[in-house]
């Protein structure tokens, strides 16, 4: 098969032009996305390094750029939801992720996935990606339609036809997503600087362990 002469990065990973390419469509009701946010947050409360970190986010997050986001919240959220287990599931930021996918050459750079480890420090088999920008949607950086990208190279990659799962991140909101298939679904938006969500967040990181 001919690859498509198909330049995704001209249209800088606009996410209604990667749903009409592969002919997907974005639904807000799946069994698969319920099941992973669906999360028990009862009796769990912030620790004090968290809250002083959502306080942040909260007075600074709107001014940080992509590198701040990450380095001043994202990483704490990650240690706090531990998403990793040894020689299984390892989380990995800033890896490029590249394929054909129906005939047409894709790539993206993964703002962090989770993924099986291949040796010690080179992911082999990802399930997760997550996409981060600061600020509101634009065309020339849409963090969706990049998440998008990475969740469909690694379903023809993977092979086996299992779920994959994902999240962009616009500044303080964070929405989830999975993709089965030809179903992709997409979550709410989730404050992260409001406590009770930022608690739901963590527990939806950390249900990935179970799921994977």
């Amino acid at each position: 098969m001919m690859e498509k002469k198909f330049d995704i990065k001209k249209l800088k990973y606009d996410i209604d032009q990667v749903l009409g390419y592969f002919e997907l469509v974005r639904g807000y009701e799946c069994d698969l996305l319920h099941t992973w946010t669906n999360v028990d947050t009862s009796n769990y409360s912030l620790t004090e390094l968290l809250e002083e970190k959502r306080l942040r986010l909260l007075e600074e997050g709107d001014v940080w750029n992509e590198e701040e986001l990450k380095m001043h919240f994202l990483s704490f959220v990650f240690h706090a939801a531990k998403p990793e287990i040894r020689n299984k599931i390892k989380l990995f930021y800033e890896r490029p992720l590249a394929g054909v996918v129906r005939g047409t050459s894709l790539s993206v750079i993964c703002d962090a996935m989770l993924a099986t480890p291949f040796g010690i420090n080179t992911p082999k088999a990802p399930y997760f990606f997550l996409q981060a920008f600061k600020k509101g949607k634009k065309a020339q950086d849409d963090a969706e339609g990049q998440m998008l990208i990475a969740m469909l190279i690694a379903q023809e990659q993977n092979k086996d036809n299992k779920p994959l799962y994902g999240c962009y991140l616009q500044g303080r909101f964070w929405y989830f997503a999975s993709l089965h298939g030809t179903q992709y679904c997409l979550s709410k938006a989730y404050d992260a600087t409001q406590t009770d969500q930022l608690i739901q967040i963590i527990h939806i990181l950390q249900n990935l362990k179970s799921i994977i």
